[in-house]
């Protein structure tokens, strides 16, 4: 048979694509979910991998895993299978947290290799070896029938995570559970809760009951049966071994011989076939669930990163409110600046030429381009600019702080959001850099305004090459208006206002007249926010980086969703 018409080869195809999309949910986000999340996330890739492994060779030696409640005698029952004491077993609980894997010689090589439970290390050493971590004991012994290899799995109720989360590991794996339960335990919610799973997924499955006393089989058989019928398990293989006094870790081989003669049954090639397409089929088939599972775990990330990014948006938007504000007030520029920049306006001549202009800029501009300035113009128009440079930076870098530190208080709010600003006091404040972007800003937005004064006019389709310093002294005067306070002469709308001097107002409606006067304070106040928006947006992206770096691929859950959707369509062929 070609690859090509291999009939496992749809659902091999579609559980590995599945197994990879599965492994990119970092899940990194510090969120209350994120530990569980990533255990299940292991869960379900390796559950993938280890049926593709099942897909490889459906006539592979038998996974038997014999798992279970504490103190049930897993260890002990193991013993006496194989007849001889290969795995520790005594009264210490937990006894087992490293799983033995014992098969066949003829078979163990197929489980030294990591074609099964690939993320387990192989390690091989007696019975009371002190091991522990990710490992799998893997030991060879003739007492296993060709055909099927046995695991004596940590107990699902365990003291220690690590043993739990090794149980789930290796009864996923598993092609058939037997399943030991105690007198004492076989009601508790542990114990049924797997059970139910085994009924939903349908598991291939032997049930044990061990330390059974005479008196108490019947009732206790008896009320067993009906909570497995309860559990959908009402035609499970219910094994019972009685209580029996144990000798070098082992039992009478007389009591486990019913179980042994299931063992020795599963080595049948067709039974052996047959029990693991049973449990394939049932464990494909939740598969789908639980990616559905993770994707929406995922998409929870998703909806946080939005409402983290949301936050510090919000922050952003409230600094810029209060810079609107500030503005709206008026910049709050020295007095004795603008009174001596206003004496200069009216004691220049500059209004009585543009008086003479009749307000229109061509005949202002042919008025002027023959006149002289002196040094002292130059000098109040940029100590001018230089009180408005530097009290404008100092508002940007304040609103900056004060966005930088709303942020860190609102995603203190969250634990996610904690993780990624705790411990980093810097965030609290702007970043070292932005005084110097917020001096370029100004700069920038200065000389943007000069550019608007060189083409704004009666006819503002007309650009004239004016005399630098009568062009900067005309954009020195809007730039005045634009960030005094609202009111005068154009009202809220334009934003010019009498604090910026009656002279210093009444030159600029002579230049340009009062409506162009309002386009181009407005202009220049609408480039001045832009320019800010953008500064604060880029200290923004200080959290929006941390943000980006911990977020899940947006479209994560589709892919999850898309795969395990070709795993449900996929066959699983007999």
């Amino acid at each position: 048979m070609t690859r090509a018409d291999d009939p496992t080869r749809p659902l091999a195809d579609a559980l590995a694509a599945l197994e990879h999309v599965v492994f990119a949910a970092d899940f990194g986000l510090q969120t209350r979910e994120r530990e569980r999340l990533r255990t299940f996330r292991d869960r379900v890739g390796e559950e993938a991998a280890n049926h593709r492994a099942r897909l490889a060779d459906l006539d592979a030696p038998l996974l038997v895993v014999l798992g279970g409640v504490t103190g049930a005698g897993k260890s002990t029952v193991t013993n006496t299978l194989v007849g001889e004491r290969v795995v520790a077993a005594g009264v210490i609980r937990p006894t087992t947290s490293v799983p033995t894997l014992i098969a066949h010689p003829d078979d163990v090589a197929q489980f030294r290799s990591d074609r099964v439970l690939g993320g387990l290390a192989r390690v091989e050493a007696d019975a009371d070896a002190a091991l522990d971590g990710e490992v799998l004991r893997v030991l060879a012994h003739p007492g296993v029938p060709v055909g099927v290899a046995m695991v004596d799995a940590p107990d699902i109720d365990s003291v220690s995570d690590h043993n739990r989360l090794l149980a789930d590991l290796l009864l996923d794996a598993a092609d058939l559970w037997v399943w030991f339960t105690s007198v004492t335990k076989y009601a508790d919610e542990d114990s049924m809760r797997y059970l139910t799973r085994a009924a939903e997924r349908d598991t291939a499955l032997a049930i044990v009951l061990t330390q059974v006393r005479d008196a108490d089989r019947e009732p206790v058989v008896a009320d067993l049966r009906e909570k497995l019928a309860a559990a959908g398990l009402g035609q499970a293989d219910l094994h019972v071994v009685a209580y029996a006094e144990v000798a070098d870790d082992r039992l009478p081989a007389v009591e486990v011989a019913p179980l042994r003669a299931l063992i020795e049954r599963l080595a049948d090639p067709e039974v052996r076939r047959q029990r693991r397409v049973q449990t394939l089929r049932g464990a494909v088939a939740v598969l789908p669930a639980a990616a559905e599972e993770l994707a929406e775990g995922i998409e929870a990330e998703l909806d946080l990163v939005r409402r983290l990014s949301a936050a510090a948006t919000a922050a952003n938007e409230e600094a810029l409110r209060e810079v609107d504000h500030v503005l709206d007030q008026g910049l709050p520029l020295r007095d004795a600046v603008l009174d001596r920049w206003n004496g200069f306006v009216g004691t220049s001549g500059l209004l009585r030429l543009a008086e003479g202009a009749g307000g229109r800029a061509r005949t202002w501009i042919s008025t002027v381009l023959g006149g002289t300035t002196d040094n002292r113009e130059k000098r109040l128009e940029r100590e001018v600019r230089l009180e408005v440079s530097q009290t404008l930076e100092r508002l940007i870098v304040e609103s900056a702080d004060v966005a930088a530190s709303q942020t860190v208080d609102a995603w203190s709010r969250e634990p996610a959001g904690r993780a990624l600003v705790g411990g980093r006091s810097e965030l609290r404040r702007a970043s070292p850099e932005v005084l110097g972007r917020a001096g370029r800003l100004v700069r920038d937005w200065q000389d943007h305004v000069t550019s608007l004064v060189e083409t704004q006019g009666a006819e503002r389709r007309t650009t004239a090459r004016w005399l630098s310093t009568l062009i900067n002294a005309a954009a020195t005067g809007a730039i005045v208006v634009a960030l005094a306070h609202t009111g005068g002469l154009t009202g809220a709308e334009a934003g010019l206002a009498t604090a910026a001097g009656a002279t210093n107002q009444a030159l600029l409606v002579k230049l340009f007249g009062e409506q162009n006067l309002r386009t181009l304070v407005r202009a220049a106040r609408v480039d001045l926010r832009t320019r800010i928006t953008d500064l604060l947006g880029e200290e923004r992206h200080r959290f929006i980086g941390l943000l980006a770096d911990a977020a899940p691929d947006p479209d994560l859950p589709d892919r999850l969703r898309e795969a395990a959707s070709a795993v449900a369509s996929a066959e699983v062929p007999s």
